[in-house]
Parts: structure tokens; sequence; C-alpha cells
């Protein structure tokens, strides 16, 4: 695996903590969900849902080339950073709890990544 990938896939990592932290944030603004037009139109137009919708966007798009050049097993695989990415932004940042088996979880994605990345 080259450089651009490993890159790219940081990337794509960066943009998905990006929008579990902009989706943290519209739920503390919009607050719990109900399926009134009021509450949809203060969804649709908070800041932070446009920006986790865009963020999601992007990261789609470039994981949609990743998945293209290194097939969906491989690239499937080494994207998983991004839920790595995600869970360790809703702990430090948004302050949510992990357990140790959570941990462990990431431990396993992270040696998974590593070796898979050396191929």
């Amino acid at each position: 695996m080259n450089l651009i990938n490993w890159i790219i896939n940081i990337l794509i990592a960066i943009l998905a903590a990006f929008s579990t932290l902009c989706w943290g944030n519209v739920i503390k603004e919009v607050g719990a969900p109900n399926f009134t037009l009021r509450f949809l139109l203060t969804l649709v137009l908070n800041k932070y849902y446009i920006m986790a919708m865009a963020s999601a966007l992007m990261a789609s798009m470039i994981r949609y080339s990743v998945l293209k050049e290194m097939g969906v097993l491989l690239g499937g695989f080494f994207l998983s950073l991004s839920t790595v990415a995600i869970i360790l932004t809703s702990i430090f940042i948004l302050g949510e709890k992990i357990t140790p088996r959570s941990w462990m979880g990431i431990a396993l994605i992270m040696i998974g990544i590593i070796l898979v990345g050396r191929q």
C-alpha cells in the first residue's frame, strides 16, 4: 500500500470524525427528534447539520474511489480507520463513555489495518 492510499484513508477518517463532531452539536442544538415541520426545518437549516452532511458526502465520494482502486474487500477493511476516528472523537471531544471491550475492538481494528497495509 503506497503513501497516497494512507493519506487518502486518513483524510476519510478525519472527515468521518468531523462529521461525528458536527452530529454531536446538532443533537445539542436541535434536541430530540420529532417529526414536525418545525423540527425538520430547524434541523435542515442548522449549520452543524449542513456541515455534517457535507463532510459525509465528501467522505463517501473519496471512499468510493478507494473501493474502486483497492477493491471492496481490501478497501473496506482499510476504511475501518474511519470507525476508529469516530469512536475517538466521540470519547475525547463529545465526552461519551467507552468500555474495555470497545477499546479492545479499536486495538484489533488498528492491528488489522497495519497488517493489511503492509501487504
